[in-house]
């Protein structure tokens, strides 16, 4: 059972309640989708580590190349019409959106069996993307970048391996963790995208953990321990998770222990531009979110109190005041990776569904 609150449409009340059985079940027309091919369709976009957003932060301006996937139904493939990009937050990369090494975790994938389509990314400075060095990136050039993408998918101006890069005629947006904030950024600096989802994010409710953790990352381990790693990596990057240990210990409820071994095993270094800039990120998200007017979905797992407290996280959808179709969504049995834990499939369908109610 999913616990939602939110405004906006039919059944909606401001207090929390249990979601109606009909938000995760999946729509006949989707259950449909569940058994048509599927393609995933490797991708590249040229972008400039620029920053134009509304948060100002240093980026050394210089072109790169971001790598990733556009999977969905085949068809939908061939006939384009919306698409939701992903981004990701510390420690992660595109695989926290496309994780293959344990069947049934690949988000992209089984949104496509749901009908939908979907970009997922190594942003830049992660995975196989272009690897500035560390302080040449920050959060508002990231933000910038996924407003370069918006634009590209909407001209189809990037390249699609082996065709046509698909063209879309709406983009929607969504973050986890940190890349919630990136995505928050994007919509009020550009109001380029048709909707906002953001996964384990919010701009206030933070945690004395998080506070200290924000510090010491940015200015003890960012200035000491942040330089080449062992595999060419260049300088200026670092773990937020104070070990292997940690990430799996206190990020996970009740995982797949095939999922957070596969997890653990991934577990990136980031770039520290973008570990300084995220705190006054969260400041100014504070100020703009109501300038956010298009429909916003909330999402954080039920058992996740590490970063935000329960109130912190409950008023998240209020700081989007212009939005008028706002819904939050508390996946059970779910901590800060709710699309890595056994109740995925819960995560998924109320998301899918929230995509089909807008235009997706």
């Amino acid at each position: 059972m999913l616990c939602r609150r939110g405004k906006g449409g039919p059944g909606q009340g401001a207090a929390i309640a249990a979601v109606a059985v009909a938000l995760t079940t999946v729509a006949p027309a989707e259950a449909r989708e569940r058994h048509a091919p599927i393609a995933s369709v490797p991708v590249h976009f040229r972008v400039a580590n620029s920053n134009t957003s509304a948060l100002p932060c240093a980026s050394d301006g210089r072109a790169y190349t971001v790598r990733g996937h556009l999977t969905g139904p085949r068809r939908a493939l061939a006939h384009p019409r919306a698409v939701a990009v992903y981004l990701f937050g510390y420690d992660a990369g595109e695989w926290n959106w496309r994780l293959r090494a344990v069947r049934g975790y690949d988000h992209a994938a089984q949104m496509a069996r749901r009908g939908h389509v979907s970009l997922t990314i190594d942003q830049l400075g992660w995975g196989a993307s272009d690897r500035p060095d560390g302080m040449a990136t920050c959060v508002g050039a990231q933000a910038d970048m996924a407003h370069q993408l918006v634009a590209m998918l909407m001209t189809g101006r990037y390249a699609a391996s082996g065709r046509r890069a698909p063209r879309f005629s709406r983009v929607l947006i969504a973050g986890h963790d940190i890349g919630g904030l990136i995505a928050e950024i994007e919509a009020y600096s550009y109001r380029d995208v048709d909707g906002l989802i953001q996964v384990t994010w919010a701009d206030q409710g933070f945690t004395p953990w998080i506070v200290q953790r924000a510090t010491v990352a940015a200015f003890d381990w960012c200035a000491t321990d942040a330089g080449p790693s062992a595999s060419g990596e260049p300088a200026g990057y670092h773990h937020y998770t104070a070990s292997r240990g940690e990430f799996r210990r206190e990020l996970f409820f009740r995982p797949d222990p095939r999922v957070l071994d596969a997890a653990g095993r991934l577990r990136s270094r980031n770039p520290c531009g973008v570990i300084r800039s995220a705190p006054q990120g969260a400041s100014l998200d504070k100020a703009r979110a109501p300038e956010i007017t298009v429909p916003v979905l909330v999402m954080f797992g039920a058992e996740d109190t590490l970063v935000w407290t329960r109130d912190g996280q409950e008023a998240q959808e209020a700081n989007f005041s212009e939005s008028r179709d706002t819904r939050t969504v508390f996946v059970p049995r779910a901590g800060h990776f709710p699309m890595l834990e056994r109740t995925a499939p819960l995560f998924r369908d109320a998301l899918a569904s929230w995509l089909t109610r807008h235009g997706a």
